[in-house]
């Protein structure tokens, strides 16, 4: 086969196809470069989904006339001239490829300066003067026309529009300073202040609700809002990680910030979470990928620590799951007058989770909990003085007894007794070889374990909250985590895999000494909102709460 050089148009639209691949990727870069000129006010209009129309409206710094056609040429771009310029990009865009692949792939008409340009397929149809107006518009019509190829690789006009309108939405959160408007169809879909504070930009672009159950996050470069606990997703979509405020695609760091949540959160549900982190442009490779999603860090470990650092300051501030009643003339005559409390991102029932409160932790809102029962042998029913307060048991338990054994883990005292008839177990090979390897985590712990056979090893001693009956279950748990867990991970998923098993299970009845212990040790321990599988521990009726609900002003 002879070879030949490729026609331009056709290197263009080949070239033009790795930046943009939706429409969605024609409103990140359009908006990217309005970013970049200092824009202050960003507005977005979708027709068809973006396949009909995109327009793009900013009041930034504009192009000026002599260079405007100059801008739709590949590889132009006022953001580097060197080599040593792409060591330190501090600009969102940078390759001089956006408005050319734009172009390349639809009719475009950009107005900027006083002067406009039209181009069709990347070649300039029209070139005139336009009214003087500050900043830049840009109008892109029928994308993909002259590639239909690509249409029919493109989803639903639901699916295209709103993968548009979560670009726009991460700007949103990460530059709460500029004011951003996006209509679809004529209709305004999103609409931000721009007056620079990060939780009402999440308020707009996430609802109220969720705003107000953010933590701010301020650390040492790095800085944004994180979920408390008891807000949580089914996916990893609500975590939106960014490196000098440019959204980046990291499963290290997105494993950082998730692992942050274990024991707060349960398995498969996920935090939300806006963070940036500042670093030196220097540090960082943001030219690794064509449509710059991916970044390459010179100390990833670093930044990865950096970001567990931050967000695990934050989660000690975690509050208790509360109930909040409906105001007078809420309640549904068909209804119970008890409904479950909204946990993560359920539909909301009478009672619904309200805004953060002062927390319960160390008895210093009034004193010890004072136990007043136990009701369905698994709950207790306590009195606060921020309210009426009921603790799920085995989680209380759960939590109290992981940070128990996390500590010994962690080189701190043991308390283990003797077993009265020591257990004989009969392994598979690799936990007999667990169990070896192992050997000092399990006396850590408290157990006395020691090789009895090929296959077989005797547990002498055990921990001494751990009931008799249960060390057998226990030990066999502990020795599969021992051999699957990665060795960040170990330590906590032993701990609170003991924990389950030596915890008072939902069904035990306690007497009142015991129901106060498990709760004085439950104000004393540290992140007590949930248990080490992230269910909370407790719900609290607020006093006031109550008053209100039945109409008492005293």
């Amino acid at each position: 086969m002879s070879i030949r050089l490729l026609p331009p148009h056709v290197a263009d639209a080949i070239a033009a196809g790795e930046v943009i691949e939706r429409p969605a990727s024609v409103v990140k870069e359009l908006v990217e470069n309005s970013l970049d000129a200092g824009a202050r006010r960003v507005s977005v209009e979708l027709r068809g989904a973006g396949r009909t129309l995109i327009r793009v409206v900013d009041d930034g710094g504009g192009i000026a006339p002599q260079d405007l056609r100059l801008a739709f040429q590949r590889h132009a771009t006022s953001k580097v001239a060197s080599l040593e310029d792409l060591e330190r990009i501090g600009t969102l865009g940078f390759r001089g490829e956006a408005l050319a692949s734009v172009a390349a792939v639809s009719d475009l008409e950009c107005r900027s300066g006083g002067s406009r340009v039209r181009l069709r397929a990347g070649e300039v149809l029209e070139e005139g003067v336009a009214m003087p107006v500050p900043g830049t518009t840009i109008e892109v019509r029928d994308l993909f026309a002259n590639t239909p190829a690509r249409l029919r690789f493109l989803k639903t006009e639901a699916t295209e529009q709103a993968a548009c309108l979560k670009v726009v939405q991460s700007c949103a959160l990460l530059y709460p300073g500029v004011r951003f408007e996006v209509l679809a169809e004529g209709r305004a879909v999103l609409r931000t202040s721009g007056e620079g504070d990060q939780r009402q930009a999440a308020a707009a672009v996430l609802g109220r609700e969720v705003a107000t159950e953010l933590m701010t996050v301020e650390a040492e470069g790095v800085s944004g809002l994180v979920s408390q606990p008891r807000l949580s997703r089914g996916s990893r979509e609500a975590i939106l990680l960014a490196v000098n405020r440019r959204p980046i695609s990291s499963r290290s760091l997105g494993y950082a910030v998730e692992e942050c949540y274990l024991g707060f959160l349960e398995k498969g549900r996920y935090p939300v979470a806006v963070l940036d982190l500042e670093l030196d442009p220097g540090a960082v490779d943001v030219n690794v990928h064509p449509a710059k999603r991916e970044v390459r860090f010179r100390d990833e470990r670093s930044i990865f620590g950096q970001v567990q650092r931050a967000v695990r300051a934050v989660l000690t501030q975690s509050q208790p799951y509360r109930l909040e009643p409906l105001q007078a003339g809420g309640l549904d005559q068909t209804s119970s007058p008890l409904r479950a409390p909204v946990l993560h991102d359920a539909p909301a029932p009478l009672y619904a989770v309200s805004s953060p409160q002062p927390a319960l932790v160390d008895g210093s809102a009034g004193g010890l909990l004072r136990p007043l029962g136990q009701v369905l042998d698994g709950y207790l029913v306590a009195e606060g003085a921020d309210g009426v307060i009921l603790v799920d048991q085995h989680a209380a338990h759960e939590r109290v007894l992981y940070n128990r054994f996390l500590g010994r883990l962690a080189g701190g005292p043991v308390a283990s007794q003797p077993m009265l008839l020591p257990e004989t177990l009969e392994l598979d090979p690799e936990l007999a070889a667990a169990a070896v390897d192992n050997r000092e985590r399990f006396a850590a712990l408290g157990f006395e374990v020691e090789d009895f056979g090929p296959r077989t090893v005797r547990v002498l001693a055990a921990p001494v909250e751990t009931p008799a009956a249960r060390v057998p279950e226990a030990v066999r748990e502990l020795l599969a985590v021992m051999l699957d867990a990665r060795p960040q991970d170990l330590l906590e998923k032993a701990a609170a895999s003991l924990a389950c098993h030596s915890a008072v299970r939902f069904g035990d009845r306690l007497d009142a000494s015991e129901q106060r212990r498990l709760l004085r040790e439950l104000e004393e321990a540290e992140n007590s909102v949930t248990c080490p599988h992230g269910r909370p521990t407790r719900l609290v009726l607020d006093w006031q709460d109550l008053k209100r609900h039945f109409r008492r002003n005293y």
